[in-house]
């Protein structure tokens, strides 16, 4: 049987934030509709030659995500735990110390670990003890942004058949973030992108993820 990170006869260390709780998220969706006018003299009328179906009928929408990271799942892979238990081992962050080993900005550095391994409960200790650790650290790992990108063209052929073009940007501008590969755009704290196994030798170590690169579709559809 797979243990769980806490027994459920624990009501109180049951009593968590969400793995996917994301403390500051904002998400902007602008859509237009790219309208250009022919003037023809001092009237502005429809028309329907080449030229006018090639400038009308163009839509842009794009999406646009920012949020905080996501809290980090810390655990311990030595532990000497009966199975009756059904728990896991969840190290705790030791009174006054300091559970970053470096900054999460542009001085990061991914072949340094990210967490100071001597501020949490040793792996050693879990041996008929649990250790005092939430299920949901209130530690939190790198922010997460990205935008999207779509361009819609209808083109009327007749009066019942259409073609539609469209062009989809995913990542537009190819940002990357150091966010686990999983759950929904990989902000979830079960996919991290970081060793959290306090008994690891790479705990704190990079394991190689980022955010998805750019990605651009094309697609041509006939209506009628």
């Amino acid at each position: 049987m797979e243990r769980r990170l806490r027994s459920d006869f624990s009501l109180r260390a049951q009593a968590q934030q969400s793995a996917g709780t994301e403390r500051r998220s904002s998400d902007l969706l602008p859509c237009h509709d790219l309208r250009v006018a022919v003037r023809k003299g001092q009237a502005l009328r429809n028309s329907t030659s080449p030229f006018d179906r090639l400038i009308s009928g163009w839509q842009l929408g794009s999406i646009l995500r920012i949020t905080s990271g996501v809290p980090f799942l810390f655990r311990s892979g030595n532990c000497n735990v009966p199975g009756q238990f059904v728990a896991g081992c969840i190290p705790a962050v030791l009174p006054g110390a300091t559970p970053f080993a470096q900054k999460k900005d542009g001085s990061f550095d991914p072949n340094r670990p990210l967490f100071n391994q001597s501020a949490f409960e040793s792996a050693d200790s879990f041996n008929f003890y649990l250790g005092k650790g939430p299920r949901v650290s209130n530690l939190r790992g790198f922010g997460y942004h990205n935008q999207d990108l779509n361009l819609l063209k209808n083109t009327r052929i007749t009066e019942r058949v259409n073609l539609q073009f469209r062009a989809e940007f995913f990542n537009v501008f190819n940002w990357h973030q150091f966010v686990g590969k999983g759950g929904e755009d990989g902000l979830s704290s079960a996919f991290s992108a970081f060793n959290t196994d306090v008994s690891s030798p790479n705990f704190g170590i990079w394991n190689g993820s980022v955010s998805p690169p750019r990605n651009i579709q094309l697609g041509l559809k006939l209506q009628f």
